[in-house]
């Protein structure tokens, strides 16, 4: 039996045992109740539906045969089934492979394979597409010497006129220089040090340009989807660059972000290396004789409940939107229903529908959002106030007032005085603002108005647009008074009111759920003063921990010391009985020698002394 190749585990393995649980106990129209109880950045990785974006918005021919490099658990595979292609799966993990099955279960469009080596396969078909999301950075693990090797092993298997779609981090990217790490055990900036062993590698778009180069005879286009490839809010190209640094940020649970990615973006925007900053590649590959994707920007819409969920895609000539679940088309119809109507009104929108799509053609003309922005930043104050004026009695004189008893502040019970001298408009469409109008100072062209409420405030228009246009654009707060200009529309006393409103109309709108993801991934960032606060706290640690070694050592030195001290003591005792017993043994010799000088002495006395010595003086003469 072939040996599980766990070429991703860096990222997956403690979520292991609960991938597997929540696919053997919920099916795919439930995914969503898991998100609701577990909002684990990788655990929304493998079941949100936002996995498949990056991928969604593709415009894959019909009935063609895709190949898929890695599947893993199956969440891009589910998108590329449900759009009824032949779809052949590679896999290296068995256990991943009946997770698959599982997730995606009797359906006859899905060939599954499993080896441990890609380098080693071999496939007896070409394929049209194959997709090589998020593995890429594994080519070492998967037997090939680099990404460049592994490229050439796809192209044997593309079809002519076929597309390979390649999904991969950047080593650049600003979530990295923010302080994010591939996985909790990673250290900070660990991605730009080479000599920290990694099971991955990831590149710059530079060093993917010469790889893509030097791996055969093909061309390329980068797309770059933003916050990253795995839950994808936007997708820009070269020819469609933001305008505006906001996307939905997220990080895992476990990570602290030193600071909010969206400012280096910015700047990274103002001196046009957004390409090097930006955070994940989409690369689409292809043969020199095939043409690529003409959308140059996607939009999804995914802070949404299900129901008005929307995919935006632009290209040179037209633009789309279209219900992101193909079932969910009641907000596109009500899109419908605003157009006609502002048409009805006398109002110039570029859209209309056709076949459950919204379609517009693409208009390269400023924003009024954009023409307001320039005046004041050319300090031409009067000139705005004057289009202020322009833009509220064009609205005021188009759409019929309300004097009846319904009105939106009523709906979400916002308390306002009776006395209120409201200008209350009748159609009430709430997205007539700046931002979705092309204005050169001329003639004034709708779109995007997708929003109807009956009886709308033309205060509350006014007040989304004005506030819009200065959150959008720091520094413009210098040029102009607002609290003037908030004045002059009636505005300033229910600016409460209105916040209060917003809040309530978006959150009738918003997706609980992934709201609240998105809200606790925020709380990652950290300020300076976090660190420094921190750093206090473990130096207050340090030290209260080296005053408690410093007194163990103290102890320890009166110990040993103690204990130096008993042992002398007793030695001192062996000695002094030593000593002892030699002075009674001297006194005992004494004693003997006292006892005998006394004899000797005794003798002398008697004469017995000088009989002895004669006695042995005649001994010896005898001899």
């Amino acid at each position: 039996m072939e040996k599980e190749n766990d070429y991703n585990k860096d990222i997956y393995e403690e979520y292991e045992e609960d991938i597997k649980k929540y696919i053997n106990e919920y099916s795919q129209e439930n995914y969503s109740d898991i998100l609701e109880k577990d909002k684990r950045t990788n655990i929304a990785m493998i079941f949100s539906e936002m996995r498949a974006n990056i991928i969604k918005w593709y415009p894959f021919d019909s009935n063609k045969k895709i190949l898929e490099i890695g599947a893993n658990y199956g969440e891009i595979t589910q998108e590329l089934i449900k759009q009824n292609h032949d779809v052949t799966s590679i896999e290296f993990s068995e256990e991943k492979i009946r997770c698959i099955k599982k997730r995606v279960k009797d359906v006859e469009n899905l060939k599954l394979i499993f080896c441990t080596s890609l380098k080693e396969l071999e496939l007896k078909d070409k394929y049209d597409y194959i997709t090589i999301i998020g593995i890429s950075e594994y080519a070492e693990k998967l037997g090939f010497k680099n990404l460049e090797e592994m490229l050439r092993w796809s192209y044997k298997y593309l079809a002519t006129d076929g597309k390979i779609l390649l999904a991969i981090d950047n080593k650049f990217g600003a979530k990295y220089f923010a302080g994010s790490t591939r996985n909790k055990n990673e250290n900070p900036f660990a991605i730009f040090k080479p000599y920290i062993q990694k099971d991955y590698k990831l590149y710059g778009k530079s060093e993917l340009e010469n790889i893509l180069n030097n791996s055969g005879d093909i061309k390329y286009k980068f797309y770059y989807p933003v916050p990253n490839y795995n839950l994808t809010h936007l997708i820009y190209t070269d020819e469609y660059l933001p305008k505006h640094s906001r996307y939905n940020i997220y990080y895992r649970e476990d990570e602290e972000i030193l600071f909010n990615e969206l400012s280096l973006i910015k700047e990274a925007q103002k001196n046009n290396k957004f390409d090097f900053f930006t955070n994940s590649y989409l690369i689409e590959i292809a043969k020199e004789d095939t043409k690529f994707s003409d959308i140059i920007y996607v939009n999804y819409s995914n802070m949404r409940k299900k129901e008005y969920k929307i995919i935006t895609k632009i290209s040179p000539q037209i633009v789309t939107k279209q219900a992101y679940i193909d079932e969910e088309n009641s907000h596109i119809r009500q899109i419908k229903q605003n157009i006609i109507r502002l048409k009805e009104l006398g109002f110039n929108i570029c859209e209309e529908e056709q076949n459950n799509i919204i379609i517009s053609p693409y208009i390269a003309k400023p924003t009024m959002d954009e023409y307001l922005k320039n005046l004041l930043e050319q300090d031409k104050i009067n000139e705005f106030k004057q289009e202020l004026d322009k833009w509220y009695n064009y609205i005021n004189n188009k759409i019929e007032k309300n004097d009846g008893i319904q009105n939106i502040l009523k709906k979400y019970s916002i308390d306002v005085p009776e006395e209120a001298k409201l200008i209350i408009l009748k159609d009430g469409f709430v997205d007539l603002t700046f931002t979705n109008v092309f204005y050169n100072g001329n003639e004034y062209v709708l779109f995007d108005q997708e929003w109807y409420e009956e009886g709308v405030p033309l205060e509350f228009i006014m007040y989304r647009s004005i506030k819009q246009l200065f959150f959008q654009h720091s520094g413009l707060e210098n040029k102009v008074n607002l609290n003037e200009i908030y004045q002059k529309y009636n505005i300033e006393r229910f600016i409460p009111k209105f916040d209060e409103l917003e809040e309530k109309w978006q959150q009738s709108m918003i997706d609980k759920n992934i709201m609240e993801f998105y809200s606790e991934k925020w709380t990652r960032n950290i300020s300076i003063e976090d660190i420094k606060f921190r750093f206090n706290q473990q130096l207050g640690t340090v030290y209260k921990e080296k005053d408690k070694l410093e007194l163990e050592n103290k102890e320890l030195r009166e110990e040993l010391q103690n204990n130096q001290k008993s042992h002398i003591q007793e030695e001192m005792q062996e000695y002094e009985k030593i000593i002892e017993d030699l002075q009674k043994k001297i006194q005992e010799l004494q004693h003997r020698e006292n006892k005998l000088q006394k004899e000797l002495t005794d003798m002398k006395n008697d004469g017995k002394l000088n009989k002895l010595m004669k006695f042995f003086k005649n001994k010896k003469i005898g001899k």
